[in-house]
């Protein structure tokens, strides 16, 4: 069988074959064909298996969930599922024997029935007479947190947890843990747990500090490969590694977290990097400053080759660029740098692999790994990496985060806002924030006295400077993102990036008067202003209170032209009208409920108007129903499907506006 766009988008019939052939295949366009048995007599039989893998993530204790795999017959022969065979006990299936007609499909529930704490990963095996024999592989991966409440004091261990595979695959490790420690009182910054596997000398032992104190919080690591059979995972309140005010540690709940073998974000976890913490100034200024928060990864395609680079949020940048620069050129005194760039090749192997060294320099890596994993250094005080070196601190964070392509790097801070808070805290920690704050002296005040922005632009000239002022109602003063003083750093660089304006302690939105924007540059320039995409402060607690922006407006800054003001109500909802905000960018939807039975909803939108062509087909390709076929207007839009008189199984919904064209799977299920 081929893939082919004569006469059906999707699929097409391989004719004309004599000979018997097995074939299997893995499809860009059809990625649920995880298996295909292809036989060419005067008859064939196809069959495959959706999805490749099942993944129950977490279940609690005592809970059963469920999930539906469709099994499907693409030939023009019947075939008998003789078994389906599951070697884990806490997973069931509902059939286990069955015959499949020709453009049929069958749908099982697996059902995930955990009988007690901790990780199940298995295999399902669906034994086929196809002819020939064949079997067909499902990962099944899911887990249940384990209840801790345990207290440890200074150089104290875990009872060891203890746990079974029957894969090896990638690991990941939620600890939901507190201390009596405080982020911003020196001596009494943190406590460090060392998590041990297996043994105190296993190379894939790391540590966590506990830079949240008291508060309940889940630090999520990476683990890296665990090998088949029986393990062990031990926490230990390591009192050499913690400051001295360090006493007791809380451990609440335990997540040994699986990664499903066949998931396509598999790569990210097996190349995620291991990093030493940075020892310039003491062996022990990672659990202090500078230390690793968040871990995220971005994917892409080049050519047949995928591209995976990690980042890393440091709590502090002690060098580089200073603290009153970075909220003005870039929102925020954390250091947010890339580390590791990984180049895969189709058959998953490493092309090429880069980090980034001293001096923001892009070199080859060549050191040393735990099993696929890269290790890697923290090396400068503005924390550029090396290849060469160890700590006394060893990290591994967990890559689980990615980030959303049209925001800047500092999304993922807002996405997790605790990060602003130990942000705020380091700095008063390390005496770097004035108290009241004052907007007319260009110290750093607390994060909370601070009005964020991000936007998009594109920047020509040389020695720019884009600069933000805010006036407050009743107040006829300006305050500026670089305070007026040319010797603070400004943005100087297009792209999605951020800027904040101190303001008084107290200031709230409706606070908020008008905004300016000001560029200027040592000669001729253009700075293109694309998108204001958030504005907003932090409350008490560091959560973001967000300005309902309505701006959706292009507009260019010269030299001739170098400001342009907005009225605050130009730029968000105002009179407490509900805010309807234009879509920038066309969008498919998965339909809702998925799996359905009978009707379902479909939802797309639509930046600009457009040919709307939105169709439905069946698992071979074959075109069901056309549900749009008209030009509509820019916005959000929505069709319900009645799939009354439809049989059971998979179909695909594909959604054609100009040039965007986006395809998405659903489920029929009687």
């Amino acid at each position: 069988m081929t893939l082919g766009s004569l006469g059906n988008p999707f699929l097409q019939k391989k004719r004309g074959c004599i000979k018997m052939e097995r074939i299997i295949r893995t499809k860009t366009l059809l990625p649920y064909l995880v298996a295909v048995l292809a036989v060419n007599h005067t008859a064939f039989a196809q069959v495959s298996v959706f999805p490749e893998f099942l993944n129950f993530d977490e279940v609690i204790f005592g809970q059963t969930v469920s999930q539906p795999l469709v099994i499907s017959n693409q030939g023009d022969t019947t075939i008998v599922v003789n078994d389906i065979n599951l070697s884990h006990s806490y997973f069931q299936v509902s059939d286990t024997s069955f015959f499949l007609n020709p453009n049929d499909s069958q749908i099982v529930v697996i059902t995930f029935s955990p009988q007690e704490q901790g990780v199940a990963d298995g295999t399902m095996s669906i034994f086929v007479n196809a002819p020939p024999d064949t079997t067909l592989k499902v990962d099944l991966t899911g887990w249940t947190p384990i209840d801790l409440n345990v207290e440890l004091v200074r150089n104290e261990s875990s009872t060891p947890i203890s746990f079974n595979l029957q894969n090896s695959r990638e690991f990941l490790l939620h600890l939901r843990v507190s201390s009596d420690t405080y982020w911003a009182i020196p001596d009494s910054e943190s406590a460090v747990l060392t998590i041990y596997i297996d043994s105190t000398y296993s190379s894939q032992n790391q540590d966590i500090v506990l830079f949240k104190g008291d508060e309940l919080f889940v630090y999520k690591v990476s683990l890296g490969r665990i090998d088949s059979g029986s393990h062990s995972i031990e926490v230990y309140f390591d009192g050499d590694k913690s400051p001295p005010g360090a006493q007791l540690v809380y451990l609440d709940e335990f997540s040994l977290i699986p990664i499903a073998l066949n998931s396509p974000d598999y790569d990210v976890f097996r190349f995620s990097p291991v990093l030493y913490g940075r020892d310039l100034f003491s062996d022990d200024e990672s659990v202090r400053t500078d230390v690793p928060l968040l871990m995220w990864h971005e994917v892409d395609t080049v050519g047949s080759y995928k591209r995976i680079e990690y980042s890393m949020i440091w709590s502090n940048e002690d060098g580089g660029t200073n603290s009153i620069s970075l909220m003005s050129r870039w929102g925020r005194t954390t250091d947010i740098e890339w580390i590791y760039e990984v180049w895969i090749d189709p058959g998953g192997n490493v092309h090429e692999e880069y980090f980034q060294g001293s001096g923001h320099s892009y070199s080859p890596f060549d050191g040393n790994r735990i099993d696929d994993h890269p290790i890697l250094k923290t090396v400068t005080i503005n924390n550029m990496v090396s290849d060469e070196g160890v700590s006394n601190y060893k990290f591994f964070l967990s890559p689980e985060r990615s980030k959303r392509e049209i925001h800047s790097r500092e999304i993922l801070m807002d996405e997790d806002p605790w990060t602003y808070e130990i942000m705020a805290l380091e700095m008063i920690a390390e005496g770097k924030y004035e108290s009241p704050a004052d907007p007319f002296t260009s110290a750093v005040s607390d994060a909370r006295n601070y009005l964020y922005l991000e936007f998009n632009t594109q920047m020509a000239g040389y020695g720019l400077r884009l600069t933000f002022a805010t006036k407050l109602k009743n107040d006829p003063l300006w305050y500026y993102s670089d305070h007026g003083l040319s010797s603070i750093g400004a943005v100087n660089a297009g792209g999605w990036r951020r800027s904040t304006i101190e303001l008084w302690e107290g200031t709230t939105l409706n606070d908020l008067d008008s905004l300016q924007i000001m560029g200027s540059a040592s000669g001729s320039f253009s700075v293109t202003f694309e998108e204001l995409s958030k504005v907003f402060l932090l409350d008490e607690d560091f959560a973001l209170l967000e300005s309902p922006l309505q701006f959706d407006e292009t507009f260019v800054l010269n030299e001739s032209n170098s400001s342009i003001r907005f009225a605050f109500d130009e730029l968000t909802s105002v009179g407490g009208e509900e805010v309807v905000y234009a879509p920038k960018i066309f969008l498919l939807s998965q339909n809702y409920p998925n799996p359905f039975n009978a009707i379902t909803t479909i939802q797309y939108q639509l930046p600009a108007s457009s040919e709307v062509l939105l169709m439905i087909y069946n698992i071979r390709g074959q075109e069901v129903l056309r549900l749009v076929e008209s030009e509509q207007p820019a916005g959000y839009h929505q069709i319900t499907w009645n799939a009354t008189n439809v049989a059971s199984g998979m179909y695909f919904y594909r959604l054609q506006a100009g040039d965007f064209v986006q395809t998405r799977k659903m489920i029929l299920l009687r």
